[in-house]
């Protein structure tokens, strides 16, 4: 038996956080030769099966180690990596996602060290290189910028998107900072309010703070927010956190009310009128909420509408679903949507995409079960679920011993996991879900909670 089984549980997490620490400086990580550093994992105990009773102790640890050995790789892989790039701070998210999750399931200190480390060199880098925000030719400023080249000639280098994604990592970052009272949490909310939020309520010169804090506040929201869904689901998730966070400058549970409405209402007839039709009939999106369909078997699942405005009636990818899956959860656990929506959505992951019959972890690329190619992503290649979909396991206790399989085949290296599936190769992966298998497995941890 592996010698490091009679380590307690605080110890190993001790020294892994004093080891991790070390190992996450840029001279150590210069001079680390990952291919010859290892991490030897606790083996379970082969009398019982992995998620029994009298493995999980040892599942615990054995996550725990699995973390540190694929962070340890991701960042060795990121050396030199700046942050005020538009796709940087896009995947910094789900980083911060899993550091998150670590702290609340450990906690141990180091996790939400390196967290607030990222999120705050990642608002220094942004504010050293501020660029000219620009709208139809037109000068609005200049502000901090994760600079995207695609779209230099519309905005200067900005993106909503980007944007957002990222900033909804950072709150998630000051939300954990401020529960335990330190004080850098503000400096990063304020960053999230000042220079990404005003940034863009401003944005168009036509719009006033007259009427961003008006009474008709709402029309003007959905005139400023792009159209695409997962935009507006990442900023209904930021206006709830800076409301939580004791901002009150703009109304911000309001306009998370507004956007929770509207997307995740669910359509049960074709005809049914949309949230806030009557008061502004123009404004309503026309992938706006989630179809209800009953399969034969009579339980109720919840298909995503495409963003494509011309074609709203076809489903999601599963991997664009994940940020309603998560919006939902966090809906949810501030009792602003009905539990029956997540628990839909749950029957959405269980009954269309995951699809065991073709490999006990393969999930579908869209939504509502079919598995046709997604930029250029063979079947069960693109079915993502490591960023939203997982939040579903607390509302459903057969997907916690779903999500802790997934945990365990990843660190062996995901061999049940399809060939090319991004669930495994892409980086942020095995982190998020180690993570959150960690998080489901933990005494300490309330995995309800946000963040």
């Amino acid at each position: 038996m592996n010698e490091r089984l009679s380590i307690p549980t605080r110890l190993i997490g001790c020294v892994l956080a004093c080891a991790l620490a070390r190992l996450f400086t840029p001279v150590a990580l210069a001079q680390t030769n990952w291919q010859s550093y290892e991490i030897t994992l606790p083996v379970l105990n082969p009398n019982y099966s992995p998620l029994a009773v009298e493995n999980r102790p040892l599942l615990y640890n054995r996550l725990i180690m699995a973390f540190a050995r694929d962070h340890i790789a991701h960042e060795l892989r990121s050396q030199g990596r700046t942050l005020n790039d538009g796709m940087a701070v896009y995947y910094l998210q789900r980083e911060l996602q899993a550091l998150i999750d670590m702290w609340q399931a450990t906690g141990y200190s180091s996790y939400l060290d390196q967290a607030s480390g990222l999120a705050q060199q990642a608002i220094k880098e942004a504010g050293a290189s501020p660029r000219m925000l620009i709208w139809h030719d037109e000068p609005r400023g200049e502000w901090p910028c994760f600079y995207l080249e695609s779209v230099l000639a519309k905005t200067g280098g900005h993106n909503q998107l980007c944007d957002f994604q990222g900033s909804a990592g950072f709150l998630m970052v000051a939300r954990a900072l401020q529960q335990v009272n330190r004080p850098e949490w503000q400096p990063i909310a304020d960053f999230v309010e000042h220079d990404v939020v005003e940034k863009w309520l401003y944005y168009k010169p036509s719009i006033t703070e007259e009427q961003i804090k008006g009474p008709e506040s709402d029309k003007y929201l959905l005139v400023i927010l792009n159209s695409g869904r997962d935009v507006r689901e990442h900023f209904a998730c930021i206006c709830l956190d800076l409301y939580t966070l004791g901002y009150r400058s703009y109304p911000y549970r309001d306009w998370a009310g507004l956007l929770i409405d509207l997307y995740l209402t669910p359509r049960y007839e074709p005809n049914q009128p949309a949230p806030y039709q009557d008061k502004m009939p123009d404004r309503i999106p026309s992938d706006w909420g989630l179809f209800a369909n009953t399969d034969e078997q009579g339980y109720v699942w919840m298909s995503i509408p495409s963003y494509d405005p011309n074609s709203s009636t076809d489903a999601l990818d599963t991997s664009h679903a994940n940020r309603t899956a998560w919006l939902a959860a966090k809906a949810c656990t501030e009792g602003l949507v009905s539990k029956s929506v997540v628990l839909g959505l749950a029957n959405t992951f269980r009954f269309r995409i995951w699809a065991p019959e073709k490999g006990p972890f393969y999930f579908n690329n869209y939504v509502d079960g079919t598995d046709a190619d997604l930029g250029g992503l063979t079947g069960g290649r693109g079915g993502n679920i490591w960023f939203g979909w997982h939040r579903l396991a607390v509302f459903d206790p057969e997907l916690q011993d779903l999500f802790l399989s997934i945990a365990y085949d990843l660190s062996n290296g995901g061999p049940n996991l399809p060939d090319g599936a991004q669930n495994k190769t892409m980086q942020d992966a095995p982190l998020c879900l180690e993570a959150w298998g960690v998080r489901l497995l933990s005494t300490k941890s309330q995995p309800f909670r946000f963040p």
